[in-house]
């Protein structure tokens, strides 16, 4: 039984990695997004014992002994988030900004604030600046609304229209332990006690966009790994269900 645990345990493992590699190729040109990996555990290692009968004369002892070390089982501990900066695009599109430092954009969301490095911006009905899913951007004062006329953002952050400043985008940064989690929407979100530290840029590029960090060759290779060892794992399982379907119907009709 422990072979057919093992093969199962290998089969849900993959089942998470194939899922995960699936929404990275999804993501491919989804801007500023960022790949996620999985990251898998063993169960603590144990030490084995045989144990068997031996005739000591007239009576039977019980005979122990180790034969070796062998891991229980394997799971998921976790997925992260490899928040590597992606290439720049060029799209020469005034309402497209990339961000080439560590460090994301703020959208108000209908759950709270939310952190994206997506900087596909576009404009409401009513002039106000919106992120590609349609959240307005956070800027140092509030939310910015746009008239008509061309814009400039500069690489700090501030936003001119026909030379007026009209706000300076808001870019924070969070710390190396500070928990940050996908939320859909290629947006982030943090826990309530994480306080985000502003951050006073000076690398963000108009007229370009952030491609995904997701690498189409290295996301193919590990599908094709994954696939193996899923497919190898089933094999394996398979073999003890017959196993065991032997034993189970085979054995008792012995005579």
């Amino acid at each position: 039984m422990r072979g057919l645990y093992n093969a199962a345990g290998s089969m849900l493992v993959n089942q998470v990695k194939l899922e995960n590699i699936s929404n990275n190729l999804s993501n491919l040109n989804t801007p500023g997004y960022k790949r996620s990996e999985v990251v898998q555990r063993t169960f603590p290692e144990v030490l084995l014992y045989r144990t068997e009968k031996a005739g000591t004369g007239r009576s039977l002892a019980t005979l122990s002994g180790p034969i070796g070390i062998a891991a229980e089982n394997i799971a998921v501990e976790e997925t992260i988030v490899i928040h590597q900066p992606g290439s720049l695009r060029l799209t020469e599109r005034p309402l497209d900004i990339a961000l080439q430092e560590p460090g994301f954009f703020v959208v108000d969301t209908p759950a709270g604030p939310a952190y994206t490095r997506d900087g596909h911006l576009q404009v409401g009905a009513d002039g106000t600046l919106l992120s590609s899913q349609g959240f307005p951007i956070q800027g140092e004062g509030g939310a910015i609304t746009l008239g008509m006329g061309d814009v400039h953002i500069d690489s700090s952050g501030h936003i001119y229209q026909d030379g007026h400043l009209l706000g300076r985008i808001r870019v924070v940064a969070f710390g190396d332990d500070d928990p940050l989690w996908k939320d859909g929407y290629n947006l982030f979100r943090s826990g309530q006690d994480t306080i985000p530290q502003p951050l006073d840029v000076d690398a963000i590029h108009q007229g370009f966009l952030e491609d995904s960090n997701a690498d189409l060759g290295r996301q193919m290779a590990n599908l094709i790994k994954v696939r193996r060892c899923y497919e190898a794992a089933q094999k394996i399982s398979q073999v003890y269900d017959r196993l065991l379907s032997r034993a189970a119907n085979d054995l008792g009709t012995l005579g």
